[in-house]
């Protein structure tokens, strides 16, 4: 048991570094302009292992942007997306009309990587220092 708490304390430590370490760098990430295409709601169904069904949301703004000549479009408005209520998601979206100019930051190496917010999520932090104490715990367990 707890060789698998430290695998899975090691595998949620490492996803959430990296992805802490990704959002830090898109802070520096070179900014342009983007035209907004359109604004829409993603609905994602999903059921659960008793087939209860369960409904999330997902903004998504479509835009388009031009790195170097290159046409590129995005519809991420942060690097990990997270489900929304569909009123905050519908809210959310209202302030996003089509030819509305926008920033964009996007990856100069890989500028069809694209976000409208550019950072990490802060729950991030949260998920890293769980994964380092279930790290340290099931040590402590295993060795103790």
């Amino acid at each position: 048991m707890w060789t698998v708490l430290l695998i899975v304390g090691v595998s949620l430590s490492i996803v959430t570094f990296f992805s802490i370490k990704k959002g830090r760098k898109s802070k520096t990430w070179p900014k342009t302009k983007a035209t907004v295409v359109s604004a829409e709601v993603e609905e994602k169904h999903e059921y659960d292992e008793d087939g209860d069904k369960h409904v999330y949301y997902y903004p998504r703004i479509h835009y388009d942007y031009q790195v170097d000549g290159q046409f590129y479009n995005g519809f991420r408005y942060k690097l990990l997306e997270a489900s929304m209520s569909k009123r905050k998601a519908h809210e959310f979206i209202s302030n996003f009309m089509t030819g509305d100019i926008l920033t964009v930051y996007y990856d100069p190496e890989k500028p069809i990587e694209s976000v409208l917010q550019p950072g990490e999520q802060k729950y991030l932090y949260v998920f890293f220092v769980i994964g380092i104490g279930l790290i340290v715990f099931s040590l402590v367990k295993l060795f103790i």
